[in-house]
């Protein structure tokens, strides 16, 4: 392993040199700070570093100081050099950035226990970095197989109009729309436990039953009982979906609503609330149990019907205020008097937050009755 020596000092750099290359170091050895940072500056420069205290041009804790504003995924491990033995000096040290600290005059045996530290502790750190790539390369793979899994081929977004903006790669969010064969459309907004890949991995089970049952042309009570069913034998304990589940009769004068723990579901008639479903049941996954149906909504022609996840409603401002229930109702009708896109609602939350970003993965959906 390479070790930078950094030290004005003649006959100190001279033994340090002699003892490190004795133990089988490869050295690099300088005399100064600001020679010991431009022999960093290099592809591969040293990562165990005995820098001295006192040196001209740029003195060890200065040097420290510069060597860890860098950003790196491979940090150096650095021990000070000093005459200086007070506690004051060693925090001081520390602060700096040093990793550990020797005083002079020093004994071998200190010296070498201490350099076979820092190299033990580089040798760990490399293998971290190399188990953290590989993870990350097979949550990738991973990633990429539930994309495909959750494939929006078989979304028809007739009569929706929708915005999803997830936190990571994956949403722990799922949106779903079909047509029965009778022409009766379905349609499922979910929101998994979490985000990122753990909150994710419902979503093909949930994609799947529903996309199959609802081509049977069997009705969404049916197809929330076996969801549930699925998600409580398949997912880990405390990894459950809330969701909105949506059935409109063929003529588009019926509608049927469950909802599983989400927000209320809001509809609006000619640019106005006027209802609200509330969640009356848990969410999907908890418990082994049957889902009933539910009493019809009659609606009017132009009714609509927005659902969301509460990702949008988390938005907060710089007083630590969230964005909220009523401020998303209020701005449905804002987007509803203008006839603007459904981006719309996350700008309004947006700016009401002072353009800090979302802190969950949100989804919005719209269906036009």
């Amino acid at each position: 392993m390479q070790l930078l020596i950094a030290d004005d000092d003649l006959t100190s750099r001279s033994i340090l040199t002699f003892v490190s290359k004795k133990w089988g170091f490869e050295t690099v050895v300088v005399e100064d700070g600001e020679l010991a940072w431009q022999a960093l500056q290099v592809s591969e420069p040293p990562r165990l570093m005995l820098i001295d205290w006192e040196m001209p041009r740029l003195n060890g804790l200065q040097l420290c100081e510069r060597i860890r504003q860098q950003e790196t995924n491979d940090p150096p491990f650095i021990i000070m050099l000093t005459a200086r033995s007070e506690t004051v000096d060693l925090v001081k040290a520390l602060d700096a950035g040093a990793n550990d600290y020797i005083a002079k005059p020093f004994v071998n045996e200190e010296l070498l226990a201490r350099l076979q530290v820092g190299q033990r502790m580089l040798e760990l750190q490399d293998e971290l970095f190399k188990a953290g790539n590989e993870l990350r390369t097979e949550r990738e793979v991973i990633e990429n197989i539930i994309l495909r899994m959750r494939s929006t081929s078989y979304f028809d977004s007739t009569n929706i109009r929708h915005l999803e903006t997830p936190l990571e790669k994956t949403s722990g969010d799922i949106l779903l729309s079909a047509f029965r064969p009778d022409k009766g459309q379905h349609l499922v907004l979910g929101d998994f436990t979490g985000h990122g890949l753990p909150a994710a991995i419902g979503g093909p089970i949930v994609s799947d039953v529903f996309y199959s049952m609802t081509a049977k042309g069997l009705p969404m009570h049916r197809i929330a009982s076996e969801i549930n069913r699925h998600l409580y034998e398949k997912m880990p304990t405390g990894l459950f979906c809330a969701a909105i589940l949506v059935e409109l009769d063929p003529q588009r004068r019926k509608l049927f609503v469950w909802n599983f723990g989400m927000e209320d579901v809001l509809l609006f008639r000619e640019k106005h609330l006027w209802k609200k479903v509330t969640s009356d049941n848990l969410a999907l996954g908890i418990l082994n149990q049957r889902i009933n149906p539910v009493s019809p909504i009659e609606l009017r022609a132009g009714d609509k019907l927005y659902a969301y996840s509460d990702g949008i409603t988390e938005f907060v401002n710089n007083q630590g205020e969230e964005f909220g229930n009523h401020r998303l109702e209020q701005a449905i009708t804002k987007l509803l008097d203008s006839q603007g896109e459904i981006e719309m609602l996350t700008e309004i939350a947006k700016v009401f937050s002072g353009g800090k970003g979302p802190s969950d993965d949100i989804s919005v959906v719209e269906l036009s009755c």
